[in-house]
């Protein structure tokens, strides 16, 4: 009866490990960002979208492909309640 228990011990601490380290890999993975951190991002990407031309940093067609791009992130990562409702 003592080596069942053994057994069924090992089986749960293999599994609390398991999961434990599951955890750690996914809190490591994704990032937090505050709500002031996704207004400076916005707000970056939008100067960068409407003052390109005074920056002269890339030419007319990587600025579109780059707008395109940043319109796509802050659509899918900074959804809002200002981006919902330019909508």
């Amino acid at each position: 009866m003592g080596i069942i228990y053994a057994i069924i011990i090992l089986i749960l601490t293999a599994i609390i490990l398991i999961l434990s380290l599951s955890l750690i890999f996914l809190l490591k993975k994704n990032t937090y960002i505050s709500d002031k951190e996704k207004e400076f991002i916005v707000f970056a990407i939008d100067m960068y979208c409407e003052h390109f031309e005074t920056l002269k940093l890339t030419t007319k067609e990587q600025h579109l492909k780059l707008v395109k791009e940043l319109e796509k992130i802050k659509l899918k990562h900074f959804k809002n309640e200002k981006n919902e409702q330019a909508q």
